[in-house]
């Protein structure tokens, strides 16, 4: 575990140098999140003029789903995304065989060489929403609640890391499949407003088909206090079956990778 540790610690070094180049992203990262921070809000602020709660979720509540929403979408695009996005493209281009000789796990390497430092604009934009909220809104946020919020926000987390593992293995038979990513890049806009508002089948789509639940509502719900132990429980088995099963998959791909050589 410390070798992977600091090897993680070398990857994301070498990954701030590089980005130093471009600093002005950064700024420009920070507004874009707070543009889309305020229409956001500013719809919210719309409707809960008219109703106190919607399906049971107050203003500051709504706040706190939406804060996740944009932490969430931070750590995807700063350790995920691009990493995933790379194997698709070395897939393509039969590139990741310097990967796989690599004397260290493939999936490791392969899925957090890579980050994106500058997109941690969205997880400071979160993380401010968040202070806010809980501070300025009077949502009383014990230490229970704080060791939920953690336990679930890392459980999404594992749950997007397992699914966009899944996506990319399927590059090993199918070599372009870009248009998937935006199917579940859509669905992951809808996580933004409680799931309680949405169909019952398409709540169901969201929670067991692409698990946003678990990703966003179900954390927003463990800090606003509104999740038992019990579900606390059922997210950190979800994302343990999502990333074996993921893991498992990768290896089976691996076994029908040709490569360059072939």
């Amino acid at each position: 575990m410390m070798r992977y540790l600091k090897l993680f610690a070398v990857f994301f070094r070498t990954s701030v140098q590089t980005d130093m180049e471009y600093r002005a992203d950064f700024f420009t990262r920070i507004i874009a999140s707070l543009l889309g921070l305020l229409t956001t809000v500013g719809g919210l602020s719309v409707a809960f003029q008219y109703t106190a709660t919607i399906k049971g979720w107050s203003f500051a509540q709504a706040l706190v789903l939406l804060a996740v929403y944009y932490l969430m979408d931070g750590l995807i695009e700063t350790f995920i995304a691009p990493n995933m996005r790379q194997i698709m493209e070395q897939v393509r281009n039969g590139t990741l065989d310097f990967v796989l000789l690599k004397p260290v796990s493939p999936q490791f390497l392969a899925t957090f060489r890579t980050v994106n430092v500058w997109r941690l604009a969205n997880v400071m934009v979160g993380m401010g929403l968040t202070v806010y909220t809980v501070g300025r809104l009077s949502l009383g946020v014990g230490a229970a609640q704080s060791v939920n919020f953690a336990i679930t926000l890392v459980a999404g987390a594992v749950i997007v890391y397992s699914l966009w593992l899944c996506l990319v293995t399927i590059t090993f038979w199918a070599t372009r499949i870009d248009n998937i990513e935006q199917i579940v890049w859509q669905a992951f806009e809808a996580g933004r407003y409680p799931i309680e508002i949405y169909p019952a089948w398409l709540r169901g789509a969201l929670s067991y088909v692409i698990p946003i639940a678990f990703i966003i509502t179900v954390p927003a719900q463990a800090l606003a206090g509104r999740v038992g132990g019990g579900f606390i429980g059922i997210s950190v088995l979800v994302a343990f079956v999502a990333v074996m099963g993921a893991s498992a998959f990768w290896r089976f791909g691996l076994k029908h990778y040709t490569g360059a050589s072939a």
